[in-house]
């Protein structure tokens, strides 16, 4: 590994949080108006359709929607006829792929079938409304009625017509992208107004039309569990790894989520249908507070055809909407009032309902966060390490230089100029501020890098229902992302990393190489000599379109369109920009040691030329179906994507400066015009398959099959010219090149699961997937004159397998519980696309064996329990029940270590340059176990017409230590044992020279938190 002058090395361990500094590299129906109540026209539409069905059999299954035909019962078997029907399904999903998107669902289907209770034949002609919407539909001559393009979210469902008596279903949940089947047992009646019979109702456990993994979580799934934000949620699912150390190019204020063995970058994050995601790095920094989601779908196999460029999994968020009444939340929560509260501050309140109190067509949401914390990633170790010549600092367990200041915020507005039209206008605001402790920066606090994260969200949507059977929508967005990370003084300002002529940045002691100097140093302090800002932004436009075409068939298909604006600066040595001459004027110096585009050598934005702004783009077609007949359900589709960098590219990779020597016009020193030519053009074919089947009324079946394609991360297509001409000249320290003619990243998965509920209040589920992955981008060394340099290459192959387990129980007294297991092995030949750094640096010979990823962790264990008493439960004292309206929640997570490869001992902390000596297989060895168990108490009580909860929450009950990553030599994340060698000996000799080694061993970074305590009150109306 090559260092830069001045002997700072670019290479980075890549120990918890320490990445900076590393080598670079989604028939007109009329709604309510539809309900029928004439006694005459019933009898006609009755006799015209000639009902003559057998008596209903059996009575109605919660465990599967309360919606089991009683066909089903009789035979599993499809007549011939419907085996045509099935084929006429499947063919018509490869024929309409007309279009499709990188953006997520917001609405569900409700159907169902009304029957008579007594007699068991269907009832035509019903009314079935869902009031809040003021939307509804009408059963046809069998009973059946569909309303398709529903909100997500809860609501009530009321079916009546003259002669029999009302029913309503209350909390009836939709779920975004699914089907919720809900059938009706009406009771006929001679009177006239007949109170409405009210049931309760509740989610279905088994979603009879999933023929993938999905898992559904709403917002009150949540509300008492011991987490904040939905990536916390998301990380209890079987087959999601909370990956908590940064592997890639640029840290992260959050924990990754690795779903399935695959990349980081493989995993979509929707909001409110928009995707979340930099398309530079692939990676999502937006927040959510707990109290706006009103639903999450998190989906790891299956993905239908309308979901590409996603090779993993998909999360998609659902916010809530505003509706007719006013309603809202303020919520408080503070660390513990103690010397070790970590500074935690968390406020958010949410507000929603009509625009104004007479509009009730126009409704609002909106709902903001502010965090303040004063140690982002707390450490168990950080109290163990203070020292004397620190004083006040580490000894009341907070890190210092690590704080985060974030805001967030999510609002929309709907207007409905009808039950069956809504525009909806929102977007999303995210900023964090946040500095990163370092441990070879103990000694210089103050300069430790410092982040800035900006993405915020703008859309708009426009949906038209059609008929209750049928709808179109059109959506249009802007998204941007944009970060700065820089030295924690000078940060911004490129003027402020200069030093006078004569002068260089200070870098550390050599005799010890383990802390950058501090103020203390006679020289001054180092200052993070990186500077990055990059920006992304683009425009998407999308469009959709479903239909009911009968019973049993729905097909949908959409398309859409994004227009990328890429920005990216990163001097290498920013500390040599500019220097201060004798007049303290600042003269450019350094002008070619930086990666940019979309910027000049100075960071201003510029808008032309070879190095201007990058303008990828990328669209995509999909048409799917979906068949239900008898209990099967069949997903089938096709979907096709465009990507073009819309860039140029290097006509010769081995003579880059002079691709035609017969040109005299073609200059061996600098990269001409012909020395390039456009980028390459990719289109893409990837068929969807899903089946979901019953074996008995208790337990479905499904599998399916897919090929998925997704975009290399943008930030590894492009190159500033102008700095790869700089070192295919010169040559020197190690850097990675874009490669605009990379190709999709592709991966074939299979599938199989199965569901089963024992009793109705109870579901197991068992899932086994394998994934096939191939062209996953790789560095790589390019031979060529006059000096090597490395690119990307689609080179790198993984294979990913596992078994999902769950187990689920509803509300049985006052107990719920769920539990899941999983057992995956994820190899492959990289981790990511900067794996192979060192080999491509070295030129050394690439691995061709797969071996265990970075984040193959072979066990994972999750587990809930809810203990809960509702209002006037609970032992009664003098006539008060104390405890009613409050509860407990514990969540238990249990997981295997991560892998590493084990090498000799040698000094694992030193900021020189080392070189580890393997002495076993890459990543053969595994940490240790990690396990947590969380707590959250917490009590309502009745305020005026308002509900006030107050709570505790223990983070790590019982104060575990749990290790991050270990140091490769030893296995332990304590020490080394360098000082143990006689190396060591020789190196650090004295007192003062072991003790200060020790500290740079004894890194917080390694360890997680221990045991945090915070106190919360909300008040909601």
């Amino acid at each position: 590994m090559a260092s830069k002058p001045g002997g700072e090395t670019r290479h980075s361990r890549h120990l918890g949080d320490s990445s900076v500094g590393q080598v670079r590299g989604a028939t007109r129906g009329r709604g309510l108006e539809g309900t029928v109540s004439n006694a005459k026209v019933r009898r006609e539409l009755g006799r015209r359709a000639e009902i003559r069905l057998r008596h209903r059999e059996g009575a109605e299954d919660p465990r599967i929607g309360n919606s089991v035909d009683p066909q089903r019962r009789r035979t599993m078997l499809l007549r011939p006829r419907d085996g045509l029907v099935l084929g006429a399904a499947i063919v018509m999903a490869g024929a309409i792929f007309f279009s499709g998107a990188a953006w997520a669902g917001t609405t569900g289907q409700l159907s169902g079938v009304v029957h008579d209770a007594k007699t068991g034949e269907p009832v035509a002609i019903a009314s079935v409304a869902i009031p809040d919407l003021k939307r509804g539909a009408v059963t046809d001559a069998q009973g059946n009625y569909v309303i398709l393009n529903v909100p997500a979210g809860k609501y009530s469902v009321r079916v009546s017509l003259l002669g029999y008596v009302p029913v309503v279903r209350e909390n009836v949940e939709i779920i975004p992208d699914f089907s919720t089947k809900l059938d009706f047992n009406v009771e006929s009646t001679v009177l006239t107004n007949v109170p409405e019979v009210v049931i309760r109702g509740e989610r279905p456990l088994i979603q009879k039309d999933m023929t993938g993994s999905a898992k559904f979580l709403s917002g009150d799934d949540i509300k008492y569990q011991p987490l904040r934000g939905y990536q916390d949620a998301v990380a209890q699912q079987s087959g999601v790894v909370n990956f908590k150390l940064n592997i890639d190019n640029e840290a992260q204020n959050n924990n990754t989520l690795i779903v399935r063995g695959g990349r980081p970058n493989e995993v979509a994050y929707y909001v409110d249908g928009f995707s979340q995601q930099d398309p530079l790095t692939g990676v999502s920094t937006t927040a959510i507070n707990n109290d706006a989601i009103e639903e999450i779908v998190v989906q790891t196999g299956g993905f239908n055809a309308e979901y590409g460029r996603v090779q993993s999994g998909a999360i998609n968020i659902v916010t809530k909407d505003g509706r007719d009444k006013y309603f809202g939340s303020a919520e408080g929560i503070l660390g513990e009032f103690k010397s070790r509260s970590r500074g935690y501050k968390n406020f958010n309140a949410s507000l929603g309902g009509p625009l104004a109190p007479s509009m009730k067509k126009v409704n609002f949401y909106f709902a903001g966060e502010r965090k303040d914390v004063e140690d982002r990633r707390p450490s168990i170790l950080t109290a163990d390490v203070a020292d004397p010549s620190q004083p006040g600092l580490f000894e009341n367990g907070v890190l210092p230089s690590n704080t985060s200041k974030t805001w967030s915020g999510v609002g929309k507005i709907s207007i409905k100029p009808s039950p069956l039209q809504t525009l909806k206008l929102g977007g999303t605001f995210n900023q964090d501020k946040w500095q990163q402790y370092q441990n070879p920066y103990r000694f210089d606090l103050a300069h430790a890098p410092r982040f800035r994260d900006k993405n915020n969200s703008l859309y708009g949507t426009w949906n038209h229902s059609l008929s209750t059977r049928s709808y179109y929508e059109i959506k249009a967005n802007y998204f941007l992302t944009d970060r700065i990370r820089g030295d924690g003084v000078a940060f911004d300002d490129l003027k402020k990393y200069a030093f006078p002529v004569g002068q260089a940045d200070p870098t550390f002691d050599p005799t010890e190489a383990i802390f950058w100097f501090g103020p203390d140093n006679p020289s001054g302090a180092h200052v993070f000599d990186d500077f990055l800002h990059r920006k992304s932004s683009y425009i998407g436009f999308a469009g959709d379109y479903a239909n009911q075409i009968s019973k049993d068939v729905q097909v949908k298909f959409g398309g859409d369109y994004q227009r990328h604006t890429l920005r990216y600066y990163d001097h290498y040595f920013p500390t040599q920009l500019y220097e201060i001459d004798s007049t303290g004027a600042y003269i450019p110096k350094n002008t070619q040691d930086v990666d940019r585009y979309g910027y000049d050598a100075f960071g201003n934005e510029i808008n032309g030329g070879l190095d201007g702004p990058k303008h990828p783009k990328v669209a995509s077609l999909y048409g799917q179906t979906k068949y239900e007949r008898l209990g099967l359900v069949v997903n089938a589709g096709l979907r096709f994507d465009y990507l073009t960098p819309s860039t140029q590219a290097l006509r010769s990779e081995t003579t880059p400066l002079q691709s035609d020597a017969s040109d005299s016009t073609n200059l061996a020193s600098k990269l001409d015009p012909q020395d390039l030519q456009s980028s390459k053009v990719y289109r893409r074919l990837s068929p969807r398959l899903g089946i979901g089947f019953p074996v008995s009324d208790q337990t479905l079946v499904h599998v399916n099959y897919g090929q998925f394609f997704q975009q290399p991360n943008l930030q590894d297509l492009y190159v500033s010219y102008a700095f790869l001409e700089h070192k295919v000249r010169t040559g020197g320290y190690f850097v990675g090149f874009g490669n605009p003619n990379l190709k999709p990243e592709r991966t074939t998965a299979y599938e199989i699961g199965i569901a089963h509920t024992p009793t109705d209040r109870s579901r197991v589920e068992a899932t086994a997937y394998y994934k096939d992955v191939k062209d996953l981008v790789e560095i790589t060394n390019i031979p060529s004159q006059p000096n090597a340099f490395s690119s990307y290459r689609n080179r790198d192959f993984a294979t990913i397998k596992g078994l999902d387990f769950s187990y689920t129980l509803r509300r049985v007294g006052h107990v719920a519980m769920s539990a899941s297991y999983s057992l995956a092995w994820a190899t492959g030949t990289g981790s990511v696309s900067q794996t192979q750094r060192n080999i491509a640096w070295t030129a050394s010979q690439p691995p061709k064996m797969a071996t265990p990823l970075a984040f193959d962790q072979r066990h994972k264990v999750s587990g809930n329990f809810d203990y809960r008493l509702a209002k006037g439960e609970g032992p009664a004292w003098h006539g008060n029940r104390l405890l009613e309206n409050s509860g407990i929640n514990v969540l238990l997570n249990a997981a295997s270590g991560f892998p590493y490869t084990p090498t000799r001992i040698y000094n694992e902390v030193t900021l020189a340059n080392v070189a580890a000596q393997p002495i076993g297989p890459i990543n053969s060895r595994y940490g240790p176990w990690t396990i947590t168990m969380d707590l959250k108490a917490n009590k309502g009580i009745p305020l005026g017409g308002k509900d006030l909860d107050v709570y505790l929450w223990v983070l790590n009950l019982f104060n575990r230590d749990n290790i991050r990553t270990v140091f490769s030599g030893t296995g332990d994340a304590l020490t080394t044992n360098f000082l143990s060698t006689d190396e060591g000996q020789a190196t650090y000799s004295t007192a003062d020279a072991q003790r200060r080694f020790i500290l740079a061993e004894r890194s917080p970074n390694l360890h997680d938190a221990g045991r945090l305590i915070r106190f919360g009150a909300k008040v909601s109306f």
